[in-house]
């Protein structure tokens, strides 16, 4: 066993992510466990793991697959008070702590693949999924999801990436080590991001981007875009050069990488 103990999570990560932080053997989904706390008025900072989830979420309506206590399953609420036109940059603050800390944790290249993929040496290891509560005043909240293979690689998923985990990659510690530096580097990058606006964040995604200068397929409610990776803007937008034209994508999927 790997347990994570809510108390002792919180005092290591006190202070840069004030909690409260609660830890569950199983849930359906530790997002949904989130949203629900949200609407009921719950404080940023709420965290909510779980050593296994049922129902996990990944973007698109996809399945995010753990095997019990081989992973972490996160879900943090942050009330950020941003424009609504922000709420992509939060995806992107919460990948480039996520990076980092797992770069830190193992000394492997950390790559991100907008907007929720996290490669370790080219094989993927982490995915982010940003869930928000939009109103005529503004952003009310926004859960991120965070899924972390610790310490196998999931068999049988199709994707575009290897699978890959941080035992994988070289990591020996414990989960409760991953969780934790893993929250103390992306309430980093949110803070970083709330007291000096994006463009630390954005340098910080640039050295990691795994998309930039590559051909790209990107599939959005617009349709089908093709071109070359050119990093993201200040709003977490991918941007895709054709020719002289730049687009910029709030949401889509890319289907298609030439490497």
């Amino acid at each position: 066993m790997d347990p994570v103990d809510p108390q002792e999570l919180g005092r290591r990560i006190s202070a840069t992510w004030p909690g409260p932080v609660e830890w569950h053997a199983s849930v359906d989904s530790t997002m949904g466990l989130v949203a629900e706390r949200a609407r009921s008025g719950a404080p940023e900072g709420l965290l909510i793991g779980a050593d296994h989830q049922t129902a996990g979420r990944g973007r698109r309506g996809r399945a995010w697959i753990d095997e019990p206590g081989t992973a972490l399953a996160m879900s943090l609420l942050l009330r950020p008070g941003c424009r609504p036109a922000e709420v992509g940059m939060v995806a992107i603050v919460v990948a480039t702590g996520v990076a980092s800390a797992l770069q830190d944790l193992t000394g492997q290249a950390a790559e991100i693949v907008w907007p929720n993929d996290v490669l370790l040496d080219g094989a993927k290891t982490s995915g982010i999924l940003c869930e928000s509560s939009l109103s005529s005043a503004g952003v009310d909240w926004i859960v991120a999801g965070v899924g972390v293979n610790v310490r196998m690689t999931p068999a049988g998923v199709a994707g575009r990436w290897t699978p890959g985990s941080l035992a994988a990659a070289g990591f020996t510690g414990t989960r409760a080590d991953a969780a934790a530096a893993l929250l103390m580097a992306i309430g980093g990058a949110y803070r970083s991001w709330q007291s000096d606006g994006a463009e630390s964040v954005l340098a910080a995604f640039a050295d990691r981007d795994a998309l930039r200068g590559r051909d790209l397929v990107v599939e959005s409610a617009e349709g089908e875009l093709r071109g070359r990776g050119a990093g993201v803007d200040d709003l977490g937008r991918l941007l895709v050069a054709s020719g002289p034209d730049v687009s910029a994508v709030a949401a889509g999927d890319i289907t298609r990488v030439v490497r």
